[in-house]
């Protein structure tokens, strides 16, 4: 298959992830740009809570209970907004920026982040079958067969095929609608959906989020967009270390949610049509991001605190000197109050919220001075400096402290610097689990949320650039002018505005590009290298060789569907279930054991019926071996000795095999 072949998927992707929220966005009134940004995060929610909502009404999981629940929150928008408008008339506020030249940016911002995107993320996965070759991919392509298989796609019981409970599924449920829909393979939907994540919804968070602190200009929206494109550590990183694709989603979706939640609290620069609505969206968005990872909810709770703290202060102040009588005390004191309840249950979250401990044990990776380092320069974690983007940082930092205005956001930065720096690089002690043990005391997982709070800055620091670039072409085509008046012997034309305009625009595409290529140098370039070592076939990949691929192609014709396989869940081997449609006892590195099975997997070989091995064996209808060898993932040897014992003992006979990857057919319990 051909990238060209995918392109009816490209669109049924597009779809799901825009259709859902544009018909709940446009119920709730809203317009313009606005609508197309938002609609990812609604959709995602949309297509999360339908997931769970359809077990319980009794639906398979597919279209159906997405378009029941797209219906129903499209009503209750477009209800709200009724009464909103009944009671002051919703009018979408003019904020100061041309509308022609803004759509032209807009589009302009949208085609170039993804082009520039898609294309690192074409050439790093090579082959639209080409799947990533690493420990958690055995998870999500499984649980995408998984949802298909068994008609439920629900956060509350996907982790059942891993003998567990719930798991944030938003990611699966988009993927396995796409594989339904579209009949691609697995790999092929999870390809699509991420590009169509990474090359627009992020950009367009990007930019949403950008305006929403510095205004709706052309040059903002611009420079917003390019730079999206422009960090090694999101998008490219979690679709390479991990997989993290659920935690990617979650990332590409936290820019959206930051710009309509700072719209709520009144600091957004451009004017909206009521911050009551857009409560109601931000609502409406929040169970996306929490069900694509609740992490990221976490990332947005602690990324928000600066913001929500200079509100409050401000709001208490003014409460505070204006308090007169008892009225105004008791309004303070409630102020106050309402201050302690919210950073009481903030807390109550924080400890909440937050994988095991055992499942937290990333050690750190380097000094205080080098994580410091990389969060000035975009070079986390170890990858090359990125020059532009730190020159624009720094830029947008002095005139942001300079100005006196959104210094709130220097908070934000600060947070996600701060994390980042503990994660990386404190001691694996309990301050830094407290800080950061809701990450798994991952580097690479806070890495990704530090080009979420830089892009802003290095996009005022290139707003700043644009407007000295743009004094100098003014005056260059007031001179160019005069010169030509004083030739022609003509009387001065004030203003020249029609070389000056036509200077502006080449002027800013010549901008645009040279944005576009600083930013596109060493880190990305190193993130699109090292995404693309994780993702090719070979004879010796780490997951799954080529010959072991070759085999499982073959697994449909040679395997009943109802027959069960045993086989090594470190080598690969469960990845037949996503790839072949053939179950195996363990669809996860890390699932449980069904009872009765263990001495399959590590020995000493049974007899033939023997009674504490046989019932299993005839309940699950185990009937082969998929042997895939010693080779794990990680480079080591998890043991699974029982299932050499039984190829030894003459139990298991040979039914087909590529190089060393071989299929038994077992001699057991009376097969």
């Amino acid at each position: 298959m051909s990238w060209f072949d995918t392109v009816p998927q490209f669109v049924l992707a597009a779809a799901l992830l825009f259709l859902p929220g544009l018909a709940v966005g446009a119920a709730a009134r809203l317009r313009g740009f606005r609508i197309f940004a938002l609609a990812p995060g609604l959709s995602v929610s949309v297509v999360a809570v339908a997931a769970i909502v359809a077990p319980f009404a009794g639906i398979r999981w597919s279209l159906l209970p997405v378009l029941g629940v797209t219906t129903i929150l499209a009503g209750l928008a477009f209800a709200a907004s009724a009464v909103v408008a009944r009671k002051s008339p919703v009018v979408q506020a003019h904020d100061g920026g041309n509308p022609r030249w803004v759509l032209v940016s807009i589009l302009l911002a949208v085609a170039v982040a993804a082009f520039l995107v898609s294309r690192r993320l074409v050439e790093a996965i090579g082959h639209p079958e080409s799947f990533s070759q690493t420990f958690d991919n055995v998870f999500h392509l499984n649980a995408i067969r998984y949802i298909l298989d068994t008609g439920s796609g629900s956060s509350l019981t996907l982790n059942e095929m891993t003998g567990a409970a719930s798991y944030p599924a938003a990611w699966h449920d988009l993927v396995s609608l796409l594989a339904s829909v579209g009949g691609g393979g697995i790999p092929v939907s999870v390809n699509v959906i991420n590009i169509v994540v990474a090359a627009v919804v992020w950009p367009l968070g990007c930019m949403y989020l950008g305006r929403t602190i510095w205004g709706n200009r052309p040059a903002i929206v611009l420079s917003a967009g390019v730079l999206s494109a422009g960090f090694g550590a999101f998008p490219i990183s979690l679709l390479d270390f991990g997989v993290l694709y659920p935690n990617f989603l979650a990332v590409a979706l936290l820019p959206l949610v930051l710009g309509v939640s700072l719209e709520v609290l009144g600091l957004s620069a451009v004017p909206v049509h009521s911050r009551i609505i857009e409560a109601l969206v931000l609502l409406a968005v929040l169970p996306g991001v929490a069900l694509a990872h609740p992490s990221a909810a976490m990332a947005w709770i602690a990324l928000l605190a600066p913001p929500v703290v200079f509100v409050y202060a401000r709001f208490l102040v003014r409460t505070w000197t204006s308090a007169r009588g008892r009225t105004g005390w008791a309004a303070t004191a409630a102020l106050v109050a309402l201050g302690v309840i919210a950073v009481v249950v903030v807390r109550i979250l924080w400890d909440l919220v937050r994988p095991p401990a055992e499942a937290a044990f990333w050690p750190p990776v380097e000094s205080s001075g080098q994580a410091i380092g990389e969060v000035i320069a975009s070079s986390a974690i170890g990858r090359p400096v990125a020059w532009a983007v730190m020159a624009l940082t720094l830029v947008g930092i002095f005139v942001v402290v300079r100005s006196g205005r959104q210094l709130w956001w220097l908070g934000t930065y600060a947070v996600a610097a701060f994390l980042f720096v503990v994660v990386s690089s404190f001691p694996a002690d309990d301050f830094r689990t407290y800080w950061t043990g809701i990450w798994y005391n991952d580097p690479p997982r806070l890495a990704a949320l530090l080009p979420l709070v830089t892009i802003p800055l290095a996009t005022r620091g290139a707003v700043c650039a644009w407007e000295l670039l743009l004094q100098g072409v003014t005056r260059g085509a007031r001179s160019v002018q005069r010169k030509r008046t004083a030739e022609r012997g003509k009387a001065l034309v004030k203003g020249a505005r029609v070389p000056q305009a036509t200077y502006m625009v080449v002027a800013g595409l010549i901008a645009v590009l040279a944005l576009g290529a600083l930013t596109q140098r060493g880190s990305v370039r190193q993130a699109q290298d090292s995404m693309a070592g994780s993702y090719r076939l070979s004879a010796d990949s780490p997951l799954i060789s080529s010959d072991e691929l070759e085999l499982i192609d073959r697994l449909p014709e040679e395997v009943p569907e109802d027959a069960v396989m045993v086989g090594n869940p470190w080598n690969g081997s469960s990845l037949a279930y996503a790839l072949a449609d053939r179950k195996l006892i363990q669809l996860h590195i890390l699932s449980a054991v069904p009872d009765g099975t263990g001495a399959l997997l590590n020995g000493p070989a049974p007899s033939k019926d023997d009674p504490a091995v046989c019932p299993a064996v005839r309940k699950l209808n185990i009937d082969y071996i998929l042997d895939f060898g010693h080779r794990e993932v990680h480079g080591r040897d998890s043991g699974y000795k029982g299932l050499d014992s039984l190829i030894a003992a003459g139990m298991a006979t040979l039914e087909d095999s590529e190089g060393d990857a071989k299929l038994y057919k077992l001699r057991l319990c009376g097969n």
